[in-house]
């Protein structure tokens, strides 16, 4: 049975025109860049391959995981007036090396028009130990005047938590991965505490925030994180959530996506924020902060070689593709960089000096990961842009 075609489709045959797919391949389903022109953008939490009441499906299984994983994200975004045809961005995150190749192939079944989302796939282990696939996505959806966050029928969660929320079209921002010391919960609970006050230091409210991503070690303490964000945000529905492992020293590290509120902006419509009493970094901007122009959401880019190569192959390719969407380096919003091994981290490190202007660089997490799914490499960068004035 070909389970790919069991997947609600909604919105089917159309193609909505805010959106324009750069070098869309059939192969693997995906493109290299999505450009959205001014559009509200619903953000999913982390869909595991779990049934209602939280079992396993598929135990075993990688195709019939995936299958439940994207017909659930396809359940979290009707949640919000969109659906799969309108994915912009999907993050895949796959507990083997093969699973990878399998959910390309997945995705080159299921996209097979012109619109196609970009993707970037890491491999680490999951939330849930049977769980050999997991994603998240990013997708064009209706106006909404602020952020509205839902829960979906058919998907398990705790009650409280969001299977998806709504960016509003107009500023956003994106905070850098912040942390805290002490043991895993200790750290969450403080982490959260320190982003809150980053958030009210320039306007913003726990209501404002859209999606959390947290890296942490290990991923089998993933119910003290779960614990800690649900004690954090109270009753009320919390923000989507996506748990990533890393291999990092901290044991978490937290990230966020937001709505900016209302301000007279910047000439450009992309300001970098640095909190007070923090100092500035020269790679990474604590907020990006966009109040004008179109959000590029690129898929992952890849160096070849050994680990200077890789990291200068990469930023290549990310400039490639971001001149060809329209912008440049001075207007990279946020970045993950994705990194499984020391000799590559500190690559990494020296060419961000280099490369980006150290007045406005993007917000930023790394994250050392046990791989990104492709052979022989070790550095992935997962990036979004905005088109310059």
């Amino acid at each position: 049975m070909n389970w790919m075609l069991l997947i609600p489709i909604f919105w089917a045959g159309t193609q909505d025109p805010g959106l324009e797919y750069l070098a869309p391949e059939d192969s693997s389903g995906t493109s290299r860049a999505v450009v959205v022109r001014h559009s509200a953008l619903a953000h999913t939490a982390q869909i595991l391959p779990l049934d209602e009441q939280g079992t396993i499906v598929g135990r075993g299984d990688g195709e019939r995981q995936i299958h439940r994983v994207m017909e659930g994200l396809a359940l979290a975004l009707r949640e919000a007036g969109s659906d799969l045809d309108r994915a912009v961005r999907i993050h895949v995150y796959a507990a083997r090396p093969e699973m990878v190749e399998a959910a390309r192939n997945a995705f080159s079944r299921r996209w097979t028009g012109p619109a196609k989302p970009a993707a970037t796939f890491v491999v680490g282990a999951l939330a849930h130990p049977e769980a050999l696939v997991a994603m998240d996505a990013v997708a064009a959806a209706p106006a909404t005047p602020s952020v509205r966050r839902a829960r979906a029928a058919g998907l398990a969660g705790a009650p409280g938590s969001s299977h998806v929320a709504i960016l509003p079209a107009g500023p956003a921002v994106f905070v850098s991965g912040q942390a805290a010391a002490g043991e895993l919960g200790a750290a969450t609970r403080k982490t959260l505490q320190g982003l809150r006050e980053t958030l009210a230091e320039f306007g913003m409210k726990d209501e404002h925030v859209v999606q959390l991503k947290a890296f942490l070690k290990p991923m089998s303490d993933v119910a003290i994180v779960e614990k800690e964000i649900a004690g954090f945000f109270g009753e009320r529905n919390r923000p989507p959530v996506v748990l990533v492992e890393w291999t990092l020293d901290q044991p978490i590290e937290i990230e966020l996506v937001a709505q900016g509120t209302p301000s007279e902006g910047g000439p450009e419509g992309l300001r970098f924020l640095t909190p007070s009493g923090v100092k500035p970094s020269a790679v990474y901007s604590r907020l990006a902060r966009v109040d004008r122009g179109n959000l590029i959401f690129l898929s992952g880019v890849y160096g070849t070689g050994e680990p200077q190569g890789q990291v200068r192959g990469a930023f290549a390719a990310l400039k490639e593709t971001v001149e060809k969407a329209g912008s440049d380096f001075r207007h990279l919003v946020k970045a993950t960089y994705y990194v499984s091994d020391g000799p590559t981290t500190d690559q990494l490190g020296k060419v961000r000096l280099e490369v980006y202007d150290p007045a406005r660089p993007p917000a930023a997490s790394k994250a050392g990961v046990r791989g990104i799914g492709v052979p022989g490499k070790t550095l992935t960068i997962d990036m979004i842009a905005v088109t310059g004035p």
